[in-house]
């Protein structure tokens, strides 16, 4: 029967037919949107609400393939120039057409406004030149290898330009239109997004008539709720409720490997005790990833030495898989850097209710550190808190959590914030001329071997400066009803155009 349903929508899509739909479905995670300004967030979690709302250029497939969307062929004109061709025929959520004027408005918007959470991301972007109201010509300052990845993440979504300058961006930001395959319908803040399907949307009608995005940050709850029905899909699923949402029964776990890594932002400045090299490494060996995976996370992991897993380009895949584990080195380090047991104290930050055990991650690298005779100072924050307070100030004493996923699936995208200068300078007071140097060309350069390497030789040196400090790649633990049939994916966007009632 399934494969039955599929054949229809795939002969749907071709056709432009709207199939009769199948009711409601609900998703549950644990932050909510805060604006429905694609430009004005960097999280994930929002973005995978989004992406039904709005279409990008470019659409990265479950298998990480790039495919068209919104435009069906691209090629490089030159090294700083890509031609992009445009899908006719659609529509936004108020019946008006998509045209390249909306994608000049939409990508010269990012590029250009510093006030924009994401204009750093898409800064190489000089210009947009429009051919025709299906073809647009994006001209880069720079050779960017890039591009294309940039065009399918978010802060690529289209923006409709008409109906921005008509209502102003304010409006747009709680009551938005897009071209995606759903619309919107009502946001209740800090509890659910609600949508429904576009019937005229260019790929078909979704399977679902209505989707609920439920923010339940609290794990507990989320489960119960998974468990009652309350919701079709839970996701940040914590591997301590397996069992009992196993025992329950009529709910599937797919545990789905991501490119999100668990790591510390450490504060090497003069006025942290991390300064000292000896202490950042003593602190490495102290930290025993396999036991927060086994304890914590079901299994559902696996250490790495960097921000590198599987499937992301131009990272050294000899580092994911490893871990400097040595309890016995970490207190001969400390010996070495002048600290006897208990004479040394490092304080450790990090948020609550944002990604799976986060705040016991923390509490528990806080008993191994204190094993090898560290004391440690913990401050946990709830997530918005944690953002205004330590975050977005960059105010971490000594180190700071976060589990950061890399939306670009590229080794470049994952080293540039702790450039020189970087975004997260201020938070590490680190500045390293090689590394910089070595992120910095990457960024331009176009042979991909020369650019492997460059990047290769980057990473090493982190791993063994250690302004981050890394734990494990998150395995996405996500419950999902025997009555649905959905796929999550390792970019983690809740991409609900291919979920099927079964």
């Amino acid at each position: 029967m399934l494969k039955v349903v599929k054949v229809m929508l795939v002969l749907a899509a071709v056709m432009g037919i709207a199939l009769a739909q199948d009711g409601e479905i609900v998703v549950a995670q644990r932050v909510d949107v805060p604006t429905f300004d694609v430009h004005q967030h960097s999280t994930t979690a929002v973005e995978a609400v989004l992406t039904n709302l709005f279409d990008y250029l470019i659409f990265r497939d479950v298998e990480g393939v790039l495919q068209p969307a919104l435009a069906t062929s691209w090629e490089s004109i030159d090294t700083t120039s890509w031609r992009i061709v445009l899908r006719e025929g659609v529509t936004w959520h108020d019946g008006e057409a998509f045209d390249a004027e909306d994608v000049k408005y939409t990508l010269e918007r990012v590029a250009n406004d510093v006030e924009l959470a994401l204009q750093g991301e898409f800064e190489t972007i000089a210009s947009v030149d429009i051919v025709s109201d299906v073809e647009v010509i994006i001209r880069t300052a720079e050779p960017d290898p890039l591009m294309l990845s940039r065009l399918s993440r978010l802060g690529a979504s289209m923006l409709p330009e008409h109906y921005i300058r008509e209502v102003g961006i304010e409006e747009f930001s709680v009551n938005p239109i897009g071209t995606g395959p759903y619309q919107f319908v009502e946001w209740i803040r800090d509890d659910r997004v609600v949508l429904e399907a576009y019937a005229d949307h260019w790929r078909g009608a979704p399977a679902y008539e209505r989707v609920v995005f439920r923010a339940i940050p609290e794990d507990s709850t989320r489960v119960s709720e998974l468990i009652s029905g309350g919701v079709d899909i839970a996701m940040g699923v914590p591997a301590i409720d397996v069992p009992r949402i196993e025992s329950a029964g009529g709910i599937e776990i797919l545990p789905t490997p991501t490119p999100r890594v668990y790591l510390f932002l450490v504060n090497t400045g003069e006025d942290s005790v991390m300064s000292d090299p000896l202490i950042r490494e003593a602190v490495d060996y102290a930290i025993d990833e396999q036991i927060i995976i086994d304890t914590l996370f079901g299994g559902f992991g696996t250490p790495t030495l960097g921000r590198v897993t599987p499937g992301i380009n131009a990272a050294p895949l000899e580092l994911y898989g490893q871990s400097n584990a040595d309890p016995e080195r970490a207190r001969e380090l400390l010996a070495e850097a002048g600290y006897g047991s208990g004479e040394l104290t490092i304080k450790l930050q990090g948020p609550t209710g944002r990604y799976p055990q986060d705040a016991e991650m923390v509490e528990v690298i806080a008993v191994l550190l204190e094993d090898v005779g560290i004391n440690t100072e913990v401050e946990i924050l709830e997530w918005s808190a944690y953002l205004d307070q330590i975050w977005s100030p960059r105010e971490i004493v000594d180190m700071g959590f976060i589990a950061v996923a890399n939306s670009m699936f590229d080794g470049w995208h994952a080293q540039r914030q702790i450039v020189c200068e970087g975004s997260w300078s201020a938070s590490t007071n680190w500045c390293h001329e090689r590394f910089t140097e070595l992120v910095n060309g990457a960024a331009v350069e176009l042979d991909l071997d020369m650019r492997a390497e460059m990047l290769s030789e980057a990473y090493y040196i982190v791993a063994e400066e250690r302004p981050m400090i890394f734990m494990h790649q998150l395995q996405n633990l996500a419950g999902i009803a025997s009555d649905v049939s959905w796929t999550p994916r390792p970019d983690e966007l809740l991409w609900m155009f291919d979920a099927q009632p079964q």
